[in-house]
């Protein structure tokens, strides 16, 4: 008995087009949360300590997925992987 095996994908490629969209939202979220930020600075109370902690590290991980974001689109254009085989 024969079953309907999917052919494997020897890889994906992701789809850019949607990464300025991506990298735009980020950058919202960034600038919405420093100024959340700038706000509980002017307090400081163990609450806002708390926050503004939270505020800074949501901040930095935004700011990393940027870097990966604009790292990993670079890579792929230098090695051509968005190219197809001929």
């Amino acid at each position: 008995m024969l079953r309907k095996v999917r052919r494997q994908r020897s890889h994906v490629i992701p789809n850019y087009q949607d990464a300025n969209v991506v990298r735009e939202k980020l950058l919202l979220e960034i600038a919405d949360l420093k100024s959340k930020l700038d706000n509980v600075g002017r307090y400081p109370t163990q609450n806002n300590l708390a926050t503004a902690l939270t505020f800074k590290e949501m901040i930095y991980s935004r700011k990393e997925l940027l870097v990966s974001l604009s790292r990993q689109k670079d890579e792929r254009n230098i090695f051509g992987v968005d190219q197809r085989l001929q």
